[in-house]
């Protein structure tokens, strides 16, 4: 009787319930910047979705990270051996078509890489 009432409600949301598409890999992701600050840097493209899987750079700075152009989070410093987080969302990020991604307070000099994939959303 539970195996069967659980089948009839998976019918019942399968009917209403319906996803806005399906995401389909379109390309490896590799966002460099050598400017200082750049709160703007990258948008996502209409159609597509980003899923931000890591950064890297060299900067003794505290670095924010931005999304929208709002103040995400700090990534501070950069290291080789690892990278400090302080209230910033574990990877992976994933953003919707239209949002922008940037960073400020690298400092000169200095260089600034996100990585990640770039889906593209099949309806």
């Amino acid at each position: 009787m539970k195996t069967l009432f659980v089948f009839l409600w998976g019918l019942l949301l399968g009917g209403i319930v319906q996803a806005q598409g399906s995401l389909q890999f379109n390309k490896a992701l590799l966002l460099e910047s050598s400017a200082s600050s750049c709160t703007g840097c990258w948008t996502v493209p209409a159609g597509k979705v980003w899923k931000i899987t890591g950064i890297s750079g060299n900067s003794s700075n505290a670095v924010p990270l931005y999304i929208n152009g709002k103040e995400l989070g700090f990534i501070s410093p950069f290291s080789s051996n690892s990278l400090n987080f302080n209230y910033l969302t574990v990877f992976p990020i994933w953003l919707p078509a239209g949002s922008i991604l940037g960073f400020s307070n690298l400092g000169s000099n200095r260089n600034a890489a996100f990585w990640g994939i770039e889906f593209n959303v099949v309806p």
